[in-house]
């Protein structure tokens, strides 16, 4: 009994954090030219010359999504991805002058929001007591929805996976 702290503390996994994209800015360039990003993630785009900026929308045309400046007196522009553009692929550009029609363009691919979150039993993107409760209830019953470990039945495999996965998702 006096190894159970040990034991359960070994259990919990950090929730994954969300990450920091960089891309530079070069002359008519943004890169990487696609960008493979997750919702919540930061994306930090950084300046290295001219006067530009980073601006979203398809075909040089503002959609108003995000919009920030990259020059010498701010040489940097961070967006939070937000979860309205899971699953989109996401266009931005240059509105100074005509550097979008210069080719200065790239692109945002915004992974799919319903990543599986095991042990988000109510589905609210966090593992929380909330979650806990909900497959207390259902313990050793036949539940698909709560029988996070597969095995067929809640039960305590399903109780140690969703403290594993503590936290957001």
């Amino acid at each position: 009994m006096k190894h159970l702290p040990l034991l359960l503390a070994s259990s919990f996994a950090l929730p994954c954090l969300a990450e920091t994209i960089v891309i530079t800015q070069n002359g008519f360039d943004y890169s990487p030219f696609e960008a493979q990003v997750q919702v919540g993630d930061t994306v930090r785009w950084e300046w290295s010359n001219g006067t530009h900026d980073v601006a979203s929308g398809a075909d040089c045309t503002e959609d108003g999504v995000f919009f920030g400046l990259l020059r010498t007196s701010n040489p940097v522009f961070e967006y939070v991805v937000e979860e309205s553009l899971a699953g989109q692929t996401v266009e931005y550009h240059c509105t100074v002058g005509n550097h979008c029609g210069f080719g200065m363009f790239a692109y945002l691919i915004v992974g799919d929001v319903n990543t599986p979150c095991p042990g988000d039993i109510n589905g609210d993107q966090a593992v929380t007591f909330d979650d806990i409760l909900e497959l207390l209830a259902s313990w050793g019953d036949i539940d698909p929805d709560k029988d996070v470990d597969g095995s067929g039945t809640v039960d305590f495999g399903d109780l140690v996976g969703t403290l594993a996965n503590w936290g957001p998702c």
